[in-house]
């Protein structure tokens, strides 16, 4: 296992490291050794989680050795809970490291990724009594409701008291090195089941001792779940991964929602209260519970209900708003304040006990809804204090529903919200409490400075890192018009046109043509998808055919439902719909901030390009969105001075570019990865727009301001993608698609399985039926017959006009010819839709506007009616019949030449040396064939494409190969492989290659 010192501290990495994630673990090192915040962007797929977990054990391991051994010991607390402790000597003052994400099955990622590492600290994951119960009964029930029924349970004695609860103590002295080897959720669920402990206090014992902590975001965020963690906070380090949403995260987390049938619930359950504890009085004379308390809880509830309903609103969108403060006067009017609070929620919990014992006599377990009441007087009287709100807007707002009782008409129902808008009070706590570093990272924080200013922590360290592909893997382009030539601006004034819907859609069809397998198209709401889509299947007095009809000749059409419960099920459709080999693919049609762009990795064929129709902007008139713009609005005159404060137009803005971002992370999701990211909408070509975008998009984003100049170069990227990057890998990376079924369902335990499989196994697609060896076999699939030469026609011309056109052949039984259009050969399918756009430049013109160079401009030769595609492939040998490992090889041998050869030997440059050299070669291609793995040898044709053309630098060139000949079985090739290289690069080929002897 490869070390690197890293500023002064060795750190064991599993892997020969690439220079972004040397820097990564930098940052990292730099955050703990300055007791400084952090906020690091690492693209999906550059290891970040690897790195941040191989860098912060081995600062903690410099610290002294990791804990081992625990004991129990009886303790007198009130609840039966026993202590532990340490066995063995740990020093004290040592750093705990809590790393939480957002959820379980983010965190069991992380796991995986910490068993790969030498690293082995005493570790524990924490997780609710939904996920960790055992117990026959106790784990049918939900939320509080299960909460009290457990500690119900363990408080008992005896043989009343719960089997697995007083089995905790026993287990751990007998095997004090549990979680000295990494442990889940699903491995602590084993242990209870096959020895009996509980496994959730199993986990709540041991994190008092461990040298890192694994939980879900809200054991850090809510102050309730923080307060419960017995940990030494001093000096601790608190990680948050996936840490994009966490500004929301923390607002929400500070925020509630009081709707009218919530509160009319609470009352309900107030009045059942009453009514169980008369009757429990009067047969059983049990005066444990004083029915005067709950009918005084309904009467406040009511009153309550009386003052919401009340409240002026000028108009149903405005609403009726308040300041912040406004909460505690209303709740003062109900004799409702901090001191009479807590009384209250004593009231609420007993409440809650009697319901569940009551619901346990009828075996139903429903949930307990006065404890959502009881949450928001926590939220209210946090501290004891009132300050914090000034950082909150009370609002109520009208909504028309349907009756209840299924009677005609509408029924009007009030919200009361109380919303935080400043996230950073909930990370306010940390520095207080003396934690030494807050570390913050995902795939995409940009834009950086609007993420630390709404979180209002200090972020001295920050890094936006490059992806660890090579340029040849990405194509990111602005699409400015259509294929008719109309503007793409998906904004207010012209997204409801008939000409901007058809305009898109056209373009669709040619981008679901061109790219290969999985295509993901994102709209900024559900309104514009579902308007697209509704244009898109009516036809057009112009065509016989729709636009819809067209898209799905191509792809496979999936929607992401509205509904979270239909969400796995459309996941399961795109999937069989990719291994449909009737077609090139499917095409996923989303939301951004829906759950298709934020929760799968659409790696590989999955997906092969992703298009952003819009910028998601949110609803203006959103009641919630408008009164965050006027809070940030106000700042700078509350504070009384100008300073850098975000304003509102400043957050609403970057709020979308990181809807964007995420939504573009969708694809290329590992360094073998390729794909497109196609943006279609003009506004993405200004300079302040793309300064948003992730930092390792950026360098790589053109501007084509005719279509035909972008279905020329994804067409050419594709070719060369899957020339130079192998075959379309047909599995999808396992990271992450259990976290989407977790939010689909009510508990996490459902269809969890299903995504412990492979999400998206093997695709396989037939070679076409006749087809020619003369063609290029990435253009040989059913439905890739686009030209890369040709000019396309609009999506919705319905035929071709033949002018200045012959038919040369005809190849395929589907009737797929081959036709001389202006001197070239343009491939036809019998759908007649194939050809591309009329507005690219003619034979012999040069477009002003052309970005990239089209082929070469050599006169095409056409022999006996076939058209001789080699001199578009740089004259090799991939059109063959060798097959994709013959392509490959091609491509090698181009940059293995005879050039390189001669340049040692000095031959001369005749037939003989040159068929000599050649011969070599190619027997050294295959040696390197037969010693490297399939993926290495893949980078190792990557590597000879870059020394081709020139796209690496031949230092980097040169050290990438001597690491993949590294080792004592490729000593042979390390060797050799100078031959191949000019005199003046030996010296530093020499040294790359004794730093891997």
């Amino acid at each position: 296992m490869p070390t690197y010192n890293i500023r002064g501290i060795d750190v064991d990495f599993p892997y020969e490291a690439y220079d972004s994630q040397i820097v990564y673990m930098e940052k990292v090192m730099q955050s703990l050794q300055e007791k400084s915040n952090a906020l690091l962007e690492s693209p999906t797929g550059t290891g970040k989680t690897l790195c941040l977990l191989c860098a912060t054990l081995a600062w903690r391991k410099s610290l002294g050795s990791f804990t081992t051994g625990v004991s129990m010991k009886t303790g007198d607390k009130s609840d039966g809970i026993t202590d532990v402790s340490l066995s063995q000597s740990q020093a004290p003052g040592h750093s705990t490291i809590v790393y939480t994400s957002r959820t379980h099955s983010q965190i069991r990622q992380v796991i995986q990724e910490l068993k790969r590492t030498s690293y082995r600290p005493k570790m524990i994951v924490l997780g609710s009594r939904e996920q960790l119960c055992i117990h026959d009964q106790v784990k049918q029930l939900h939320g509080k409701t299960q909460s009290n029924a457990c500690r119900m349970l363990c408080r008992r004695r005896g043989k009343h008291q719960c089997k697995h609860f007083s089995e905790v103590s026993g287990y751990l002295n007998s095997n004090p090195h549990l979680g000295e080897e990494p442990v889940d959720i699903e491995d602590l669920v084993n242990i209870g089941t096959r020895f009996g402990p509980c496994p959730y206090y199993l986990s709540k014992e041991l994190h008092k001792v461990v040298d890192i902590v694994f939980a879900p975001y809200n054991y850090l965020i809510d102050r309730g779940y923080r307060n419960s963690l017995q940990l030494s906070w001093s000096n601790s380090v608190l990680i948050f991964d996936e840490a994009h949403n966490l500004e929301s995260i923390c607002a929400d987390a500070a925020s509630f929602d009081l709707p009218s049938w919530l509160l009319t619930a609470c009352i309900s359950e107030a009045q059942t209260c009453i009514g169980l504890s008369i009757k429990r009085r009067d047969k059983s004379n049990d005066k444990s519970h004083n029915p005067e308390d709950f009918a005084l809880l309904k009467a406040l509830l009511l009153k309550l209900e009386k003052r919401i309903s009340e409240m002026p609103i000028v108009s149903k969108e405005l609403g009726c708003t308040k300041p912040g403060p406004y909460i505690y006067e209303l709740l003062n009017d109900l004799k409702i304040t901090h001191k009479t609070a807590s009384k209250l929620k004593d009231t609420i919990a007993q409440a809650s006990t009697l319901l569940e014992e009551h619901n346990q006599q009828k075996s139903t377990g429903t949930i307990c809804r006065l404890d959502s009441f009881s949450e928001i007087l926590d939220t209210v009287f946090r501290d004891g204090r009132t300050g914090h709100g000034k950082y909150y807007r009370a609002h109520v707002q009208e909504v028309e529903g349907r009756a209840a009782n299924g009677s005609k008409g509408k029924v009007v129902s009030r919200t009361l919200s109380w919303w935080c808008f400043n996230p950073g009070i909930a990370m306010e706590e940390f520095p207080k409490l003396g934690v030494r570093s807050v570390i913050l990272t995902s795939g995409t924080l940009s834009p950086m400075e609007s993420f630390a200013e709404e979180l209002k922590l200090n972020f001295p360290i920050r890094l936006e890192n490059p992806h660890v592909i090579t340029p040849s893997q990405i194509w990111a382009g602005v699409v400015t018009v259509g294929p008719s030539g109309c503007t793409f601006n998906s904004s207010y004034r012209s997204r409801d046109s008939l000409e901007y819907k058809q305009e898109l859609g056209n373009a669709i069809v040619n981008l679901a043509r061109i790219v290969p397998d999985g295509l993901l198209v994102f709209f900024p709401s559900y309104y514009l998808l579902d308007q697209c889509i509704g244009c898109w299947k009516s036809l057009s007095n112009e065509s016989s055919t729709s636009i819809w009809e067209r898209i799905c000749k191509h792809k496979k059409p999936v929607i992401e439902p509205r509904e979270s419960s239909l969400f796995a099920s459309s996941i399961k459709d795109y999937v069989s719909k990719l291994k449909d080999t009737s077609a090139s693919g499917a095409v996923f049609f989303a939301v951004c901030r829906g759950k298709v762009s934020e929760g799968l990795d659409f790696a590989d064929h999955a997906g092969r390009a992703v298009v952003i129709t819009g910028l998601p902007f949110a609803t203006i008139t959103d009641a919630k969105v408008r009164l965050k713009r006027e809070y940030l609005d106000q700042q700078p005159h509350a504070q009384g001075e100008i300073s850098k404060v975000l304003t509102g137009d400043e957050w609403y803005n970057q709020q979308a570019s990181r809807a964007v971002n995420q939504a573009v992370g969708r694809v290329i999701r590992h360094r073998h990865d390729y794909g497109a990211i196609i943006f279609c909408d003009e506004r993405f070509a200004q300079p302040h727009r793309q300064s948003q975008v992730s930092r390792w998009i950026q360098p790589h984003i053109k501007c084509f301001s005719r279509f035909g100049e972008v279905v020329f170069t994804l067409t050419r990227f594709f070719r060369d993608g899957r020339t130079t990057q192998g075959p379309a890998k047909l599995s999808l990376l396992e990271a992450k698609k259990e976290e989407i079924l977790e939010e689909t369902t009510s508990s996490e335990h459902h269809l969890d399985k299903f995504y412990h499989d492979k999400l998206f196994s093997p695709r396989t697609t037939p070679a076409a039926p006749n087809c020619s060896l003369k063609a290029s076999s990435s253009l040989d699939s059913k439905k890739w017959h686009t030209s890369f030469l040709g000019e396309v026609v609009p999506a919705n011309r319905s035929s071709l006009a033949s002018d200045n056109c012959k038919i040369v052949g005809c190849e395929s039984s589907r009737g797929t010819c081959h036709t001389v259009l202006h001197g070239r050969k343009i491939v036809l399918s019998e759908e007649r839709d194939m050809v591309d756009l009329a507005d690219s430049c003619q034979p012999g013109e040069k477009s002003k506007d052309m970005l990239i160079a089209p082929c070469s401009a050599k006169k095409r030769r056409f022999i006996s009616g076939e058209y001789d595609l080699k001199q578009h492939f740089g004259n090799s040998r991939e059109h063959s019949s060798g097959g994709e490992q013959h392509r490959k090889d091609d491509i090698t041998s181009q940059s293995i030449s005879p050039e390189f050869g001669r340049q040692k030997r000095n031959l001369p440059a005749d037939s003989a040396a040159s068929t000599v050299d050649k011969t070599e070669g190619s027997a050294f291609l295959a040696q390197v064939r037969e010693k490297l793995s399939a993926a290495e040898y893949i980078d190792f044709v990557g590597y000879m494409k870059a020394l081709k053309t020139k796209s690496m630098k031949i230092g980097d060139i040169l050290q990438c190969i001597s690491r993949l000949f590294s080792g004592p079985e490729r000593l042979p090739l390390l060797k050799r492989f100078k031959d191949y290289i000019p005199a003046k690069y030996h010296s530093l080929y020499e040294q790359y290659a004794d730093e891997k002897n």
